[in-house]
């Protein structure tokens, strides 16, 4: 049965309000596993992919490929001995964490952006989000107190959180093609965040709770992020795997460019291949969503393709996208 997927953001933290969608959720495990792996309790990084052969060529394209592909495990689900019955939030499946920060560094890589930490004084606040949506089937940034399994702690958690109804490694796609938040997209430009360097990760076998903002929660304060370039975009610049286009439906799902500037409310976008403008629909995307300001553009009668290359100018800001076929030597 097709299933759909609330992807929830509050930004109740900031005073920023947050506007959610729906969209088409892929398979997903029908039974939840019995065993859960405790996480360590310290604050761990996992931007290196995983040792995998063969090791990466020289060329930013052969590095963007086996960097994509060494993470592509990343997707299998979490594995959780809790139970929405009992109100058992159980521990984190530490391997499902690891997988699903590397999921959000490699993307986060290939935008040229440094990774984040997972801060693990944050995940029993972010189990107990993850409890709740897995308990009532539903998934909302302000659950009420009749919801089965409502805590004080999940609830607001869950106001600090990106909510999803898969697991923690399989809900990181869906936040970067952020369907149903075509005027937000509020969840991709959380995690594409130059200032962003630590998360928390909640999750049961099928919901899961990323947190954004847990300043709130305790634990050691989150590293300042160093001084940037001031914006992210989405296809970034240079090679990209082409699998990201289909894996994320970008040409439908849309491009993104967002800054630490009020700078994109207004500035001319376009996109030119080989001197020639291609069509594009732009949408101004809601401002303060992870974002000073944004800007999401989506091609207009005719596609990418692996192999070109799209010139992307937003005002100041200009970026080459290479698509590339990472099955092509």
């Amino acid at each position: 049965m097709t299933r759909s997927i609330l992807l929830a953001l509050a930004l109740a933290a900031s005073g920023c309000a947050m506007k959610s969608g729906n969209l088409p959720a892929e398979e997903a495990p029908t039974t939840e596993t019995e065993t859960a792996t405790t996480s360590t309790k310290t604050t761990r990084i996992a931007d290196e992919p995983r040792v995998c052969a063969p090791s990466p060529g020289p060329s930013r394209r052969e590095q963007v490929c086996w960097r994509w592909r060494c993470d592509g495990d990343a997707s299998r689900p979490a594995t959780w001995g809790g139970d929405g019955a009992t109100c058992d939030a159980a521990d984190l499946d530490a391997d499902a964490a690891d997988r699903a920060l590397r999921r959000i560094n490699v993307h986060r890589a290939l935008a040229d952006l440094s990774p984040v930490v997972l801060e693990d004084a944050w995940t029993p606040a972010a189990q107990e989000c993850a409890l709740i949506a897995h308990a009532n089937a539903k998934l909302s940034h302000t659950p009420p107190e009749d919801w089965a399994c409502w805590s004080p702690l999940g609830a607001a958690t869950s106001e600090l959180s990106l909510v999803a109804n898969r697991s923690a490694p399989l809900s990181i796609a869906a936040y970067f093609e952020d369907p149903g938040n075509e005027t937000t997209m509020v969840h991709r430009r959380w995690l594409l965040d130059e200032g962003l360097t630590t998360v928390g990760l909640g999750s049961t076998s099928k919901f899961s709770c990323v947190v954004v903002d847990g300043r709130a929660l305790g634990g050691p304060k989150p590293a300042k992020a160093a001084a940037g370039r001031g914006w992210a975009a989405w296809p970034p610049a240079g090679p990209v795997p082409f699998d990201v286009f289909t894996e994320e439906k970008l040409d439908t799902a849309g491009w993104t460019i967002q800054s630490t500037s009020d700078e994109l409310a207004t500035a001319d976008v376009t996109v030119t291949e080989d001197g020639e403008p291609r069509p594009i629909t732009i949408t101004r995307l809601g401002a303060g969503l992870g974002s000073r300001s944004a800007v999401r553009f989506v091609p207009n009668g005719w596609s990418t393709e692996a192999g070109h290359a799209y010139v992307v100018t937003a005002g100041a800001i200009q970026l080459t996208v290479e698509p590339v076929d990472c099955d092509v030597p």
